[in-house]
């Protein structure tokens, strides 16, 4: 906006007739009071942004879409000074920050805070992102200085009138190191529950803008993830909730595109389907179908409109239903793929709708857990499974009465897993009574019994336990002391990583509802614990996953592979309501979400499960590549990965194989692998792979454990 100065602004007319040739000289003088004339961020982006080929199919000049230029130029409205982008991958989030950030350097100075989830994700924005755009752009040439000398490093870049620092949402310091006029919260979903004891990073990085009130921009972007947990979406739902409405070709009526809008035939075939898809005009008294070209044309004419009253801060939601690089039979292509798989279909809601994913229920049903158990070998007689590939331990340390109860699991392909035996570990002094879990007894036999056996495979090889996670829960020492003794996790520039079998890793749990494994303690923190650095574990994010896959994902019938299936061998009905132990509840008034432990319900089972998914993934289970999953299956013996075609194949060769003027014999099944030759119980210790968690308990003090097999431990519970 400009203002044009004139002489009855700057002097009564009495005194201007003293001055009759001081005009051009009084605003000459005062030309600097006058606002500079700059244009919307959207206008400024394309004059000045050249899209770098190190992020854009080719570099080229920035052509902005018409449901971007609105978003942009809420960041040169003068009215708005808080901005949140709640939207699907790749359509603007990123690209908005790099031009909000070249205006500030070119325009409109000042110290900016640049946030990343991690400090590698800060240093590849710097890399990979602001370094090609100071380089390709002509208006930011000359104003970052390429020499350390000149305040240029990775992350803190400076420029005149102001300078950008770019960190990891990993610690308040960052936050809290200084003052800034702009701060931009990349992926916030992404950032830890609470950074040390300070609390939530993004609230630490807004405090840090109160100097600059009135001036100041506050910009969070990300995906949406899970309901009750999103930080995006709850910065959204406090915004004006603005939706990007466009018309209908055929009658015009103005509606946000949904995915519930989107159709095709289901009398054909999955290959067919996707190639059907059409959008269809939420007006019953329409009902038009769209292709993509009058979807793609209909999103040209596109009106932002809000949804709450205008405070300040401006919210922006859209999906890829509005993206030109998406065609419908694409998206629903990748629909059929992924919609029966709960996490796959997370990913989608999440990062192709930009929709918060909705939790499938509140707790699982023990009974419906119990009906689909499987008859596979377990405990003192376990055979795992032919794609079971490796093994994890979980122990849960109880004190009352004192016991350890741990439980071994193997794991395969796409999260797929079995319980393979669950043990309950006493001790009995010599007077009769059980022993603390301080006890060294206690641990020693946790150790033989559990950690140091190979426990046998269909194929006939034997598997030793890779990872053992123990709850330091409110006896931390004999924890500390049991892992000093066993090998522990490596620490690097990727950091935390399983280095030898048997690794023995102490953990607690925390309420993060976005990762597995949620933080690692610092170097300098475990000189007090023994030098023992303790893995902080995501429950809500494990049990999360857990009840979803419980509710939505059952073994298959003929025994193929089931990503995400958790198989449960022949135990009691103890076992699955301490595995259903808790429920989830949502409170609507915050929307926190909790886990509450059902009345005088015991969840060591529950417990175990999730430390032996933190056990998995710190093996490696969520980012393992086929070359580890062959190299794994060919250890136990597996040549070919089982498939529907292999299995064809096989069929037609035996068929071709066969004499025609022969009757066809019956196939006898394959006999099932024997567990390896152990002595009697009576007659002496067993082998270690073999061995159960008996005690020395009298028999008239034990009890049944919940495995089913007629074992017996110490203690009633």
């Amino acid at each position: 906006m400009s203002t044009e100065l004139t002489l009855p602004d700057i002097l009564p007319d009495p005194t201007a007739a003293y001055f009759p040739n001081s005009l051009p000289t009084l605003l000459a003088v005062t030309s600097f009071l006058r606002p500079s004339e700059r244009p919307p961020l959207s206008v400024w982006a394309e004059r000045n942004i050249v899209l770098s080929s190190e992020y854009s199919k080719r570099a080229t000049r920035l052509t902005l879409f018409a449901w971007q230029r609105e978003v942009f130029d809420a960041f040169t409205d003068p009215y708005i000074e808080d901005i949140t982008i709640m939207s699907a991958r790749q359509l603007l989030k990123t690209l908005f920050l790099q031009c909000c950030l070249a205006y500030t350097i070119a325009e409109d100075q000042g110290p900016v805070m640049i946030a990343q989830p991690t400090d590698e994700d800060a240093r590849s924005f710097s890399k990979e992102r602001l370094a090609p755009m100071v380089r390709d752009c002509a208006a930011l040439n000359g104003l970052i200085s390429e020499s350390e000398k000149g305040g240029n490093t990775i992350l803190n870049k400076e420029f005149p009138g102001g300078s950008v620092m770019i960190v990891g949402a990993t610690t308040a310091g960052k936050a809290a190191r200084r003052t800034n006029r702009i701060v931009m919260l990349d992926e916030i979903d992404k950032y830890q529950a609470s950074v040390g004891k300070e609390g939530d990073f993004v609230t630490i990085a807004v405090e840090g803008t109160q100097t600059f009130i009135g001036s100041r921009k506050i910009i969070k972007t990300c995906s949406p993830t899970t309901a009750g947990f999103s930080r995006i979406d709850k910065s959204y739902a406090a915004s004006d909730q603005r939706k990007p409405y466009v018309p209908c070709h055929a009658c015009n009526h103005m509606q946000v595109l949904k995915w519930a809008q989107v159709k095709w035939d289901t009398d054909v075939s999955d290959e067919l389907k996707p190639k059907t898809a059409r959008y269809v005009c939420e007006n019953p008294a329409c009902g038009a179908s769209w292709n993509d070209y009058q979807r793609w044309a209909a999103c040209t004419r596109v009106e932002w409109r809000a949804h709450r009253p205008f405070a300040g801060k401006a919210g922006f939601w859209i999906s890829h239903l509005y993206s030109p690089w998406k065609t419908l039979s694409l998206m629903v292509s990748d629909w059929l793929e992924k919609y029966q798989d709960p996490m796959q279909l997370k990913a989608f809601i999440n990062t192709v709708l930009g929709e918060l994913w909705e939790d499938a229920g509140s707790a699982p049903d023990p009974e419906v857990l119990y009906s689909r158990r499987e008859d596979y070998p377990h405990t003192d007689l376990a055979v795992i499974p032919r794609n079971g590939l490796f093994l994890t331990a979980a122990v849960d340390v109880q004190e009352s009465p004192p016991r350890l109860e741990c439980e071994v699991k193997a794991w395969g392909r796409g999260r797929e897993n079995w319980s393979i035996g669950y043990y309950v570990i006493q001790k009995q002094a010599e007077n009769g009574e059980l022993l603390p879990v301080s006890s060294p007894e206690l641990w020693q036999k946790l150790d033989q019994e559990v950690l140091q056996a190979l426990y046998q495979h269909e194929s006939g090889r034997q598997l030793p336990i890779m990872c053992m996670c123990i709850d330091t829960g409110s006896t931390p020492k004999p924890v500390y002391e049991f892992a000093l003794r066993h090998q522990r996790l490596s620490f690097g520039p990727a950091g935390a990583k399983i280095a030898a079998i048997r690794t023995v890793v102490p953990i607690k749990g925390n309420d993060d509802p976005l990762r597995v494994i949620s933080a690692v303690s610092k170097e300098n923190q475990s000189v007090k614990r023994q030098n023992i650095r303790i893995v902080s574990v995501g429950t809500h994010c494990i049990k999360q996953e857990l009840f979803e896959l419980l509710k939505g994902v059952r073994p298959r019938a003929d025994g193929k592979p089931q990503p995400g299936c958790c198989h449960f061998p022949m135990y009691t009905m103890e076992y699955f309501h301490m595995l259903a132990s808790e429920t989830r509840i949502v409170h609507e008034e915050t929307g926190d979400v909790e886990y509450r432990k059902k009345p005088n319900a015991r969840n060591e089972a529950l417990d175990t499960f999730v430390y032996n998914r933190a056990a998995a993934a710190l093996v490696g289970i969520d980012r393992f590549t086929e070359a580890h999953w062959r190299k794994m299956e060919l250890a136990v013996g597996i040549n070919v990965p089982y498939s529907e075609e292999k299995e064809a194949e096989e069929a037609e060769q035996a068929a071709a194989s066969v004499d025609p003027s022969t009757p066809p014999a019956s196939k006898a099944p394959a006999p099932a692998p024997k567990p390896a030759a152990r002595p009697p119980a009576p007659s002496g210790p067993l082998p270690p792979h073999l061995q159960s968690a008996h005690t020395d308990a009298d028999p008239q003090r034990s009890g049944l454990s919940p495995l089913g097999r007629g074992r017996k431990f110490r203690g009633s519970f």
